[in-house]
């Protein structure tokens, strides 16, 4: 879930203070900021994980505003003072820092809480039934995605889905080790495993995959990433997450993401001419850009039409130098080929059995609904070309 922590205070410095050294481990996670006066209201609005009570001189009113709060408080003090600290334990705190503190030691003691911030009883309990039931194995993953996660996907309407391959023995501890309790991991077959992260989005993923592969340390480490939206139903995210799998294997990626609703490199055109006066440059953000836009592309439009073509396979390959669409008919093989043509545009070779045809793209018109439109109109010439010969 979105790390809302809610900064308290009557001192406005306290919050300029603290707000820098939130360095969260999620881009979407947000810091708020309220007075003594509001705090309560604020907290009814916001709907904070983790409250930053500030305790200046007024050590009543901090005491008072303490103990209505019911969830996890981290006390910052001007200064470490006995009276005051003791004062706040009885008031029921999580934690403590003062302005003393460094930034590494007030992360460490807020990420703490976020990973923690469900009361362990009831957690135990629930996880005991679970594995009593055989739902859930001893390190808490869940050991049927198919059956477990529907239930989730109806809970959340947006999150991001993360499987990954690795036979690291230290996998598992890896991945629980950089989840918070509102993650839910599971296992598949072999040596798969799934996240889901619920109000997470892709980069707050990638972090997370990034932080898996540092904690283990893997070298077979690869992971297909996909967002989920309220109209998804799981086996169709599986299918796009072993598709994105598959594809970081092939090519030996750490991750491969799959994403409909993700806008390639965001001003990537911008990136592109820019970098025409320097060819190397311009290259290695086409290439980039070039991947992004045509894996999901090229997956959906094998998902979208191998059942329906005849004794036919589809194949498809992303290379820097050369980009394939093949479709392995029964009597030939047509090929849709992508090249990059310079500065300036894309051929795209289009070929059927002998027949051969040439398109050029400007770079500034090459996104995924141009590759499709192309792509529909390459699938029907090769059936065309089928109905022809039978």
């Amino acid at each position: 879930m979105k790390a809302g922590v809610l900064v308290i205070s009557n001192d406005k410095t306290v919050f300029d203070f603290v707000k820098p050294k939130l360095v969260l481990l999620r881009n979407n996670d947000t810091v708020y900021e309220s007075d003594y006066a509001d705090a309560e209201d604020c907290i009814l609005k916001v709907n904070p994980q983790v409250v930053i009570l500030h305790c200046g001189y007024d050590l009543d009113a901090f005491a008072g505003l303490a103990k209505k709060i019911s969830i996890p408080v981290i006390a910052c003090f001007d200064e470490l003072d006995t009276e005051y600290l003791l004062t706040a334990c009885d008031c029921g705190i999580s934690d403590f820092f003062t302005k003393k503190s460094s930034s590494e030691e007030i992360l460490v003691r807020l990420m703490f809480l976020l990973k923690n911030r469900i009361v362990k009883e009831k957690q135990d309990i629930g996880q005991d039934i679970l594995k009593e039931n055989n739902i859930m194995d001893v390190d808490g993953f869940y050991l049927d995605p198919l059956k477990v996660y529907p239930y989730f996907l109806s809970r959340y309407d947006y999150g991001t889905f993360v499987i990954i391959s690795s036979m690291s023995e230290k996998m598992r501890a890896g991945i629980s080790g950089s989840l918070r309790e509102s993650d839910v991991k599971a296992c598949g077959y072999g040596n798969i495993y799934y996240i889901f992260m619920p109000d997470t989005d892709i980069d707050g993923a990638v972090t997370v995959i990034r932080k898996i592969i540092s904690a283990t340390g893997a070298k077979d480490f690869h992971a297909g990433v996909c967002s989920h939206y309220a109209n998804k139903e799981f086996p169709v995210l599986n299918n796009i997450l072993e598709n994105a799998l598959n594809v970081a294997v092939g090519s030996k990626k750490e991750y491969i993401i799959i994403d409909e609703n993700l806008t390639p490199a965001g001003n990537w055109i911008e990136k592109i001419n820019t970098n025409k006066k320097n060819f190397k440059l311009f290259k290695q953000e086409f290439n980039k850009m070039l991947e992004q836009v045509l894996t999901p592309v090229f997956y959906q439009m094998q998902a979208k039409y191998e059942t329906k073509l005849v004794n036919a396979k589809i194949y498809h390959s992303i290379t820097p130098e050369v980009s394939e669409f093949k479709i392995a008919g029964e009597y030939f093989d047509s090929v849709f080929r992508l090249k990059s043509a310079g500065f300036s545009a894309v051929n795209i070779e289009i070929i059927h059995n002998t027949k051969e045809k040439r398109v050029t793209i400007d770079i500034n018109d090459l996104e995924a609904k141009t590759l499709e439109v192309l792509l529909e109109e390459f699938i029907e010439e090769h059936k065309m070309y089928m109905e022809e010969l039978c």
